[in-house]
């Protein structure tokens, strides 16, 4: 069997760091989920939300795990918009 480590960086540049805040509590949830060969790392700096992956699962695996980020991103982005408006 093959071994291999994989690790995927996200930088989301917000508004402003009340966003960044909301994004990761948002985002919480989802990374309590992953399976047992993946973690992920959130850290807010300024207005910025750093996500970081590391995985020994699958490709699609981890494809499918940012596609849940990317798309829990878009929600709150959505949810924001329409609140503050």
């Amino acid at each position: 069997m093959i071994s291999h480590e994989s690790s995927f960086k996200m930088v989301i540049e917000c508004k402003n760091s009340e966003i960044a805040q909301i994004i990761s509590k948002s985002l919480e949830p989802e990374n309590k989920q992953v399976d047992k060969n993946t973690t992920i790392s959130m850290q807010v700096e300024d207005h910025k939300l750093i996500v970081q992956l590391e995985s020994s699962s699958s490709v699609s695996t981890i494809r499918n795990t940012i596609d849940d980020i990317i798309s829990t991103i878009s929600t709150v982005e959505s949810v924001y918009k329409s609140v503050k408006s």
